[in-house]
């Protein structure tokens, strides 16, 4: 089963930068969060993103996550061990 504690910490987070920045929403997946700004002002949005990306990576230090940024996103999720035997994992959060 996936830890996904985590989400408490980063979900936080990531909604304060959802209200301030206009076009921006929170998608919660199975097993990840995602910023989307694609409806953002594109500098604002841009600008926002990197913040949040530091802002995560700093929080979630200690946790056994990855953050990404993509094209119009910031993806939180758990970070892959190829050494955690795959049936012991359902894939949901």
């Amino acid at each position: 089963m996936i830890d996904c504690s985590w989400k408490q910490i980063a979900e936080p987070v990531m909604k304060t930068y959802t209200e301030t920045t206009d076009g921006s929403t929170i998608e919660n997946k199975e097993t990840a969060i995602v910023w989307c700004y694609e409806d953002a002002d594109p500098d604002f949005g841009s600008c926002q993103a990197k913040e949040l990306h530091e802002h995560l990576e700093s929080v979630l230090s200690n946790e056994p996550v990855s953050v990404k940024a993509g094209p119009n996103l910031v993806e939180v999720k758990p970070q892959v061990s190829l050494l955690a035997p795959a049936h012991n994992s359902n894939g949901y959060c």
